[in-house]
C-alpha cells in the first residue's frame, strides 16, 4: 500500500474541526432527568459527542481518499537496448524420440521434452531479454513474438507437441526464416537465432528457402545464428503408428552436422552438438555466456487505486449522521 498524493494528509489537522464546532454553538437548557447518576451522565456526554465523532471520522475518511491509497497491481519489464533472441525448435516426430535421460539412472526423455525444458530454464535466467519462439517441422509456426511477458512465452512453450503426421518433415530454411522476419522490427542492438533441431533438411513444400541462403539473410540483418544439432546419428528408434498403434523400427539418419556447421558459420554464431540432456544443458549455458544484455531492462509497476472504499466510508459516515440528527439525536434550534 503506498499514497500517490501524501500531502493531503496535512488536512487531517481538520479532523477536531466538527468538534469545536459543536463545542461553540450557542445552547439552551432544556429540562431533563438524563443527566442524574454517573451512568447516565456518562450516556449522555456520548450522545452529545456522536455527531462530531461521526463527522471528524468522515473528514479523515476524505483526506485519506485525497491522498489517493495504491496497491500494486503488476510490474511490466519495458525493453531495454539487449538482446533480442528467437529460438527456432523442430517438433517434428523424430524429436519424440525418447533418448534423453532426465538423470542418471532416470526415465528417458523425448528429445523434445528436453528441449523445451531446457529452453524454459534458459528463458527464466534472463529476464531483460525480449525472447521468441518458432515452432517447425514441414510448416514453420510463429508461436510467441520476441517478448518481455516471459509468463506468456512459459505458457507457449509449455503447450508445443510433436508435428501430426500429414504435417511432418524438417524445413530449416523457412523456420528461420520465421524467426528473421519475427526479429525484423525488434528494437535492440543485438539479435539471435537459435536453431534446434535433430534431423536433415527434408522440406515437402514447394520452393523452401536454403537454410544457408536463410543464414546470408541474417548476417545482412546483423543477426547472429546459432544451430544446435540433439540426438545420437546412426542408430535406430521406436516409434508407434497412430493408424495401426503397432511399434515400428526405423534407421535414423541424425542431424546433418555439416549443413548446421554452415548455417552456423554463415550466421556468425557456432555450431553445437548435445547428443544427451546434460550437453544440451551446457549449450544452452554456453549460448547464454556467449549472448549476453549490453544494457538492462525497465521495470514499470502498475498501481490500482483504493480511495473508493474511503470515499464510500465517508459518505457513509455522514449518512449516519444526518439519521441520527433527524431521530433519536434530533435537537430543536
Amino acid at each position: 500500500m503506498r499514497l500517490a498524493d501524501p500531502l493531503w494528509l496535512t488536512l487531517l489537522v481538520l479532523v477536531p474541526l466538527p468538534w469545536l464546532l459543536a463545542r461553540s454553538r450557542p445552547r439552551v437548557a432544556w429540562p431533563s432527568l438524563d443527566g442524574f447518576g454517573p451512568v447516565g451522565r456518562r450516556r449522555a456526554r456520548l450522545k452529545a459527542a456522536l455527531p462530531a465523532v461521526l463527522r471528524g471520522l468522515a473528514v479523515a475518511c476524505v483526506v485519506v481518499a485525497l491522498a489517493r491509497p495504491q496497491t500494486v497491481g503488476g510490474r511490466t519489464r519495458v525493453a531495454g537496448q539487449g538482446v533480442a533472441i528467437v529460438v527456432a525448435l523442430d517438433q517434428s516426430s523424430s524429436m519424440n524420440t525418447p533418448d534423453f535421460p532426465s538423470e542418471p539412472g532416470g526415465p528417458a526423455l523425448s528429445r523434445l521434452d528436453a528441449a523445451l525444458r531446457t529452453l524454459a530454464r534458459f528463458v527464466s535466467g534472463r529476464p531483460d531479454d525480449l525472447i521468441g519462439l518458432v515452432v517447425f517441422a514441414n510448416y514453420p509456426d510463429l508461436a510467441c513474438p520476441p517478448t518481455l511477458d516471459h509468463a506468456f512465452l512459459l505458457d507457449s512453450v509449455r503447450a508445443v507437441r510433436p508435428a501430426r503426421p500429414g504435417d511432418d518433415g524438417t524445413n530449416l530454411g523457412d523456420a528461420a526464416v520465421w524467426a528473421l522476419d519475427a526479429l525484423r522490427d525488434v528494437p535492440t542492438l543485438k539479435k539471435v537465432l537459435v536453431l534446434i533441431t535433430d534431423g536433415r533438411n527434408s522440406p515437402a513444400v514447394p520452393h523452401p528457402t536454403d537454410p544457408v541462403a536463410a543464414a546470408e539473410i541474417a548476417r545482412g540483418m546483423g543477426v547472429t545464428v546459432h544451430t544446435i544439432a540433439v540426438g545420437k546419428a546412426g542408430e535406430t528408434e521406436r516409434l508407434v503408428d497412430p493408424v495401426t498403434k503397432l511399434a515400428v523400427t526405423t534407421p535414423v539418419e541424425g542431424p546433418d552436422l555439416d549443413l548446421l556447421a554452415r548455417v552456423a558459420r554463415t550466421g556468425g554464431g557456432r555450431a553445437f552438438v548435445a547428443a544427451d540432456a546434460d550437453a544440451l544443458a551446457r549449450v544452452f549455458a554456453e549460448i547464454d555466456a556467449l549472448e549476453k544484455s549490453a544494457v538492462r531492462g525497465e521495470v514499470r509497476t502498475r498501481y490500482r487505486e483504493r480511495y473508493a472504499p474511503w470515499a464510500a466510508a465517508a459518505l457513509g459516515l455522514l449518512l449516519v449522521d444526518r439519521l441520527l440528527a433527524a431521530g433519536p439525536l434530533r435537537r430543536l434550534p
